[in-house]
């Protein structure tokens, strides 16, 4: 019961913070810098995309040591085949650290990932700038929306796990 309450408190703090930070970065992107709200919108995905790579990336390198390790799949995760528990694990780990190691990974990712990530990029706000585009008869400027946030993101996304993946590795 404790952990599932750390657990949602983790994602609670983190979506609050995550939420801020949008609406911070927004507010500075188009106040300040003078953005339209599709381009600041679009950049805040893809910031956000890069650093859900790196931090899934980063988190699974660190502290995921009982080889059940997401990232086995993915190309650039060759980086960690010099670690001596990469990736089939640390047997010489006692099951206590393992835990350790698990609880800290669950928590990390609630923050960071579920929480602060989750709300700082969000899918129905790239929706309804989108809706709002096409609707003002703007499709040109909708579909470079569109094409242009995925492609980016999608880039963004595997750019920062590579580097999430070699940043694990020094570590």
């Amino acid at each position: 019961m404790m952990r599932l309450i750390a657990m949602l408190t983790c994602i609670a703090l983190g979506g609050g913070l995550g939420a801020l930070a949008r609406e911070g970065s927004m507010t500075l992107m188009k106040g300040i810098l003078g953005l339209p709200a599709s381009v600041s919108l679009g950049l805040v995905n893809v910031l956000g995309s890069f650093l859900i790579g790196l931090a899934f990336s980063r988190l699974e390198g660190s502290l995921r040591r009982d080889g059940s390790s997401r990232l086995a799949d993915l190309p650039h995760a060759d980086v960690l085949e010099d670690r001596a528990w990469w990736p089939d694990g640390d047997p010489t780990l006692p099951a206590v650290d393992l835990l350790r190691f698990e609880i800290a990974l669950q928590l990390a990712s609630g923050l960071i990932i579920t929480g602060f990530l989750g709300a700082y990029t969000t899918f129905s706000a790239f929706c309804l700038l989108t809706v709002q585009l096409l609707q003002a008869g703007r499709f040109l400027e909708a579909a470079v929306h569109v094409g242009g946030s995925i492609i980016l993101g999608l880039a963004a996304a595997w750019t920062g796990a590579h580097l999430g993946c070699r940043m694990s590795r020094r570590a």
